[in-house]
């Protein structure tokens, strides 16, 4: 492997480690949480952005390595699949965002909702 595609690799996961981090450390509070809807959505959210995350990293190496393998021919019909990876990615991480951000509405109503 190239030093220079090794050196392009790890400043791409150093771009997406903090959000890697913060996915990592939101699983383990959830995990560790009682079970119930609002577990398994928070679960499943941050299960949506992991992927897209670690998806995204590795739609974004794939077109370094071909440049450093020299298969120019390859990165110009994979571009538009690319996009669309991306694309798809961006819109599994709006997904999970959105199941994150249902997880928490629903526990602060519930803890609103005055018991009997």
């Amino acid at each position: 492997m190239d030093s220079s595609l090794l050196l392009s690799m790890l400043s791409l996961i150093g771009v997406r480690l903090p959000a890697l981090i913060a996915i990592t450390i939101g699983l383990v509070w959830v995990v560790t949480a009682p079970r119930s809807n609002v577990r398994t959505g928070a679960l499943a959210g941050l299960a949506l952005l992991a992927v897209a995350s670690l998806g995204s990293l590795v739609l974004s190496v794939l077109p370094i390595w071909l440049v450093q393998s020299g298969d120019f021919g390859s990165i110009s019909r994979l571009s538009a699949l690319l996009g669309i990876g991306h694309f798809g990615l961006g819109l599994l991480d709006a997904f999970g965002l959105v199941l994150v951000i249902w997880a928490l509405v629903r526990l602060l109503r519930q803890q609103a909702t005055p018991s009997r």
